[in-house]
């Protein structure tokens, strides 16, 4: 016990060192720069380093120290100091909250040191960047900028910038649930700050153990980090970061079901934090009380902090943030009876969670992982493939040395010994080259390996897009079925007070009216009726949208494509109808009668045709925007079109689908059904529909699958299928 007291102490008066030790350098900063006013790049730096010292107590210092840098740099013409000037207006901007500042001065700042070559400077700002990006949700571009400034990092050796750049990169791989890779590279970040001895990195890390046992729901090795954070944050009298540390605590508290607890300790780090500019805490640290408040049954309290934290999240551009309020605010609403605030609140859920974490966000950091590992295997390749090129150019210069011995054989006799000679050099350069082979060969299995993994993701991200269909439907099938509900809802109200009419009547005794009895039960007879019709209509579009939920057999059983084809159609207009309630459009079709059932899998082709039905809207939508924008100059208004054909030619089942929307340029139309390839904006399509459909349609079912389109004037989509 005595040497575990002694180490305590000695850990505490490390950490209280450390902290005198930054009060007496910002203390000497200021003197130092009271009496050294002549403008030169000593003076500059020391702003500069008093500027970052500062940061955290007091970000408005911060800029204005900046500032004076900045401007002093271009006076003396001093690039660096600039540069170092503009990184630190960026991180007083972001901790001051005023946001929309704070990129320019960081990419200003960023593109200065590139041009110094500087990669410690670089690695600086990109991972502050990438730190900026994390907090408000931007994952990938947030990974972009964290890879590069830990490759930066790790070239420059600078043991500062390589702990801080760490940190950050495990953070956001904590963020992304990627526990295993953010549990090792956290791992590498504490060991950095402690060789470094720096305590309050060494703090933040203790902190972050207790965020990712958290989140895997190891709550008592959570508090364990948790409590050696605040200990830690206390002993370098850091309020704020003992507070930031309470308010991850609370939220494990709350995940218990410790409620009390949670709100002690909530409220607790909220007074401290509501002293110092740590708005994303904040915002935090409200979700976890509204959340505590809901749990506890007291929705007045749970509203209020619930309401703070969207508002504050919504001002500094926190998605994170803002997906919690509102998950929050529509059980909220829900409790008190308010729907339609319930509803929006969960629609605004929904549209976060798919921004945050939604298929494409994941797709496009898989891809940018596998990216980052290829290249450095593309590296190793390049410097393989140079190897080669030398064993090459001295197989080259053997065989010439070898031609000049054969023609002085005749000469002289000695010439013998020396062929012997270069023939033995031959077959040693030979063997290494073999060696090299070898190595070259096993480089491209591994490269044929990475090919294949790349493959494999390709394939299920197709899978995925085949099971996404089901969310197109999600959206039409709500709008159908919400008529025969209403239908229900209405005929039960009517039914309700026809029978508060048949029992006031009857109250009457002798004077009651038989006659106006027997009208009223006809009626309630009537409206049951319809209740029962309209409920089996409800049950039959939910039974139809189970069905398409199932995972498809992989059966093709006889079909009724005309039908398959109107239900998908509606479905599909419904959809876009309930996302935008301004589009209306006209739906033709026309089916062969004569058709009868074609074999197919019905699920299959169902997806292909809400895929194209789904285009076929989305160009017709696109069309009425411009126009209506140059309505004036049109000789008649545009009605967008959408029309669905079905006919038996010979032993084929065709099926038309056309509009009369944008079309599709001709440079494309070729690469159209291409993996990938899509004409819509960046993050409306995933360039897998078309190609997913064409596979379905020539593959599964040996049909074909064509496209005509003119520019400007509308697209149309072939499907032939055996009959």
């Amino acid at each position: 016990m005595p040497i575990r007291l002694l180490l305590v102490s000695l850990l505490f008066w490390l950490s209280v060192s450390s902290v005198q030790a930054q009060d007496s350098l910002r203390t000497a900063l200021r003197t130092q720069l009271a009496s050294h006013l002549r403008a030169d790049t000593v003076r500059v730096n020391r702003l500069n380093e008093l500027a970052y010292l500062v940061r955290g107590d007091d970000p408005k210092q911060t800029v204005a120290l900046a500032q004076e840098a900045l401007a002093l740099s271009r006076k003396i013409q001093y690039p660096w100091g600039e540069a170092m000037s503009l990184y630190e207006l960026g991180i007083g901007h972001d901790t001051y909250r005023d946001f929309h500042k704070t990129l320019p001065y960081l990419n200003k700042s960023l593109a200065l040191f590139k041009r110094l070559n500087d990669r410690i400077g670089m690695a600086r700002v990109l991972s502050q960047i990438g730190w900026f990006y994390t907090q408000r949700g931007d994952y990938v571009l947030a990974l972009t900028h964290d890879l590069q400034a830990q490759r930066l990092a790790e070239k420059s050796g600078n043991l500062k910038v390589l702990s801080t750049t760490t940190a950050r990169l495990a953070t956001l791989y904590i963020t992304l649930a990627d526990y295993q890779q953010g549990l090792t590279v956290l791992s590498s970040a504490i060991q950095l700050f402690e060789r470094a001895n720096d305590q309050e990195g060494i703090c933040r890390s203790l902190n972050g153990f207790g965020e990712l046992y958290r989140l895997q729901g190891d709550f008592d090795r959570a508090e364990r980090y948790y409590d050696k954070a605040i200990r830690l944050a206390q002993a370098l009298n850091r309020p704020r970061l003992a507070a930031q540390a309470e308010s991850n605590l609370a939220a494990a508290y709350v995940a218990q079901g410790n409620y009390n607890e949670a709100l002690r300790t909530a409220h607790r780090a909220l007074i401290v934090l509501t002293k110092i500019p740590e708005t994303e805490v904040v915002v935090w640290t409200y979700t976890v009380l509204a959340r505590a408040y809901l749990k506890k049954n007291q929705p007045d309290s749970a509203l209020a902090y619930g309401l703070r934290s969207w508002q504050l999240s919504r001002q500094i551009g926190n998605r994170e943030s803002s997906r919690d309020a509102n998950e929050i605010l529509a059980a909220v609403y829900a409790d008190q009876h308010k729907y339609a605030e319930a509803y929006a609140a969960q629609q605004k859920y929904i549209a976060y969670v798919d921004t945050l974490s939604g298929r494409n966000t994941q797709q496009q950091l898989a891809l940018l992982q596998y990216n980052y590992g290829l290249a450095e295997k593309q590296t190793q390749i390049a410097l393989l493939k140079k190897d080669k090129a030398l064993q090459m150019a001295m197989a080259q210069r053997q065989r010439q040395l070898l031609l000049g011995a054969l023609i002085g054989i005749g000469l002289v006799l000695g010439v013998l010994f020396l062929m012997y000679r270069n023939n033995r050099q031959k077959q040693k350069a030979n063997a290494v080259l073999q060696q090299q082979k070898a190595e070259i060969q096993a480089q491209r299995d591994q490269t044929n390996q990475a090919l294949a993994e790349l493959k494999s993701t390709q394939n299920q991200l197709i899978q995925s897009e085949k099971m996404a269909s089901l969310g197109e439907l999600t959206a039409g099938i709500a709008h159908e079925i919400q008529n025969p509900l209403n239908f229900v809802n209405n005929f039960s109200e009517v039914s309700v007070e026809l029978v508060q009419e048949v029992r006031e009547e009857r109250k009457k005794g002798p004077d009651r009216d038989e006659e106006l009895e027997d009208e009223l039960l006809t009626d309630l007879t009537n409206n049951l009726h319809k209740i029962s019709q309209h409920g089996n209509r409800a049950s039959a579009i939910v039974k139809g949208m189970l069905e398409h939920s199932r995972k498809s057999t992989g059966r093709k059983e006889p079909t009724n494509v005309n039908a398959l084809a109107d239900e998908y159609l509606r479905l599909a207009y419904h959809g876009l109808r309930a996302k935008d309630k301004t589009f209306n459009a006209t739906l033709k079709t026309d089916f062969d009668t004569s058709l009868g059932e074609v074999n197919v899998i019905s699920q299959d082709i169902g997806r292909v045709l809400l895929n194209l039905f789904t285009n076929a809207f989305y160009a017709v939508n696109q069309r009425q925007t411009v126009e209506t924008r140059h309505a004036l100059s049109l000789p008649e208004p545009y009605q967008p079109t959408v029309m669905v054909s079905t006919k038996k030619i010979g032993n084929q089942a065709v099926v038309t689908v056309s509009d009369n929307g944008t079309g599709i340029p001709e440079s494309v139309v070729q690469k159209i059904f291409q993996p990938f390839f899509t004409t819509k904006p960046t993050g409306e399509g995933t360039g897998l529909g078309l190609s997913l459909a064409y596979d379905i349609v020539t593959k599964g079912h040996n049909g074909t699958l064509t496209v005509e389109s003119k520019e400007g004037e509308g697209t149309k989509f072939v499907i032939s299928l055996p009959a």
